[in-house]
């Protein structure tokens, strides 16, 4: 229980516009009441008007007995990144979070490491404490969704506690238990606040609208051309499904198709994207909003691994700076940014969850602002909404964040493409980007082996000064 004055106007006279003097002596005369009437004793329990949100759990707040594995730390649960992970091996083995205070816990959701298997499941227990010693059971014998790296929620009665233990009991091929992410979703003093509380559109600014592939044309020659296995079985100009217009660009990838580089060798997995390479590159300090749209078929299945369809790819050898990645039946946003001296991880290392839903059948419009800076100056927000909808909904939001990428090893960047840049005091390079814009996924199996194929659909890509330019595509 804690104690709460409650000070009633009527009862007080305040004396206003007397200025006090130093070393004068002032007399105050203070008028009783009845001590019933000013305090009141109120239950200090966890507010749980309004939706669930997640619990604000810094690294130093989790703990785990068992012995690190590299990189693959215990504060990585609560990164907020779904390509970093904690690794403990033991069957039992258990992950702690305290939530700093008692709260009501909601749900939980966890994300987990597959090491690249279809098959690979976890299997683990929930239990929630008070005081860390006395432990509630919440969930048993859970196991998570096999080829599933998404985050997966558990859900259970709401319970109040300070301290949230996962206990693992390895995977179906080994005693490891790796977790890429665990979120405890509730009410309570630790929950987070929105920073940015515009989650709408801005206002209305106005700008200009320089570069349009929205297929118009009937054939791809809005774009520098077609980087597919075979220009003909993937990729075709259609007039049925369109966003806009009289047509939109279909897009196919199979096991197997690769696209052979001049020198003989094959580009990395398999892909069919238009690419946007001769006009002017976004480079070092542009600021650009982008507008496109995608239809994901009722029929769409997970891609192996990654299924990138919008990308701003680099001129190095690595992950893209920033790519959009459809799941299951979700979409990511992946992040590489900042010094790549050491290739993988980069400086910047993130996954950001922006869709659970992919709305198969239905048009999906996205708008993106990009600023782009290889130190932590840059910005990136996305809003979402689809066909049937009028207004976009902000649905990410990163300020102060690296955008391009960097490097002091002038050898880890295409020849000519460098642009010296000074960062944290160290001279080095960044370099531009350009735009791919399609499907590309992970090399997969053959269909007879349990490889499928993806088909999606785009459409209304276009890049502008100002959201309101981009958005009047959507009209």
């Amino acid at each position: 229980m804690i104690a709460r004055f409650v000070v009633r106007a009527k009862s007080v006279t305040f004396i206003n516009n007397i200025h006090m003097k130093r070393h004068k002596r002032y007399a105050f005369w203070l008028l009783a009441m009845p001590l019933a009437s000013c305090f009141q004793l109120v239950d200090h329990r966890p507010d749980t008007e309004g939706p669930a949100r997640k619990f604000r759990i810094p690294a130093a707040n989790v703990s785990t007995p068992a012995a690190v594995d590299g990189v693959n730390v215990k504060g990585n649960v609560v990164d907020g990144s779904l390509s970093t992970r904690w690794s403990g091996e033991g069957n039992p083995q258990y992950i702690t979070l305290n939530l700093g205070q008692p709260g009501k816990i909601d749900y939980i959701q966890m994300g987990f490491h597959t090491s690249g298997s279809a098959t690979r499941t976890s299997s683990f227990d929930v239990a929630v404490s008070g005081d860390s010693l006395n432990w509630t059971t919440v969930l048993a014998n859970q196991r998570s969704a096999p080829g599933n790296t998404d985050l997966q929620k558990f859900d259970f009665p709401d319970i109040e506690g300070k301290y949230l233990r996962i206990t693992g009991y390895g995977n179906n091929q080994s005693a490891w238990n790796s977790y890429t992410e665990i979120e405890a979703w509730g009410w309570g003093p630790t929950v987070e606040i929105p920073a940015d509380t515009s989650t709408g559109e801005p206002p209305y600014q106005a700008g200009t609208l320089d570069v349009i592939g929205d297929w118009e044309t009937g054939d791809a020659s809005q774009w520098d051309g077609i980087s597919a296995g075979s220009v003909a079985d993937q990729f075709a100009a259609v007039t049925s499904p369109v966003r806009q217009g009289t047509f939109a660009a279909r897009f196919t990838v199979r096991p197997g198709d690769k696209v052979r580089k001049a020198n003989g060798t094959y580009t990395s997995g398999e892909r069919a994207e238009a690419t946007l390479w001769n006009y002017q590159r976004e480079t070092l300090n542009d600021e650009y909003y982008y507008g496109w749209s995608t239809l994901f078929p009722e029929d769409w299945t997970e891609p192996k691994q990654w299924g990138i369809f919008m990308q701003w790819h680099a001129h190095t050898p690595i992950s893209p700076p920033v790519a959009f990645s459809a799941r299951a039946n979700s979409v990511r946003v992946e992040v590489s940014t900042g010094s790549i001296v050491n290739a993988y991880p980069t400086e910047f290392e993130k996954s950001y969850p922006i869709l659970t839903d992919l709305h198969k059948g239905q048009w999906n419009d996205f708008i993106v602002r990009i600023k782009f800076r290889p130190d932590a100056t840059g910005i990136l927000e996305v809003w979402h909404k689809l066909k049937s909808e009028s207004t976009f909904k902000k649905v990410l939001s990163l300020t102060n964040i690296p955008t391009l990428q960097w490097t002091s090893n002038l050898a880890q960047l295409e020849t000519n493409y460098q642009i010296p840049f000074k960062k944290d005091g160290v001279d080095g390079y960044t370099t531009g980007c350009y735009v791919q814009h399609g499907l590309y996924r992970q090399d997969t199996p053959t269909v007879e082996n349990g490889g499928n194929i993806n088909v999606l659909y785009q459409d209304n890509w276009c890049r502008g000064t100002s959201f309101s330019a981009v958005k009047a595509r959507f009209n």
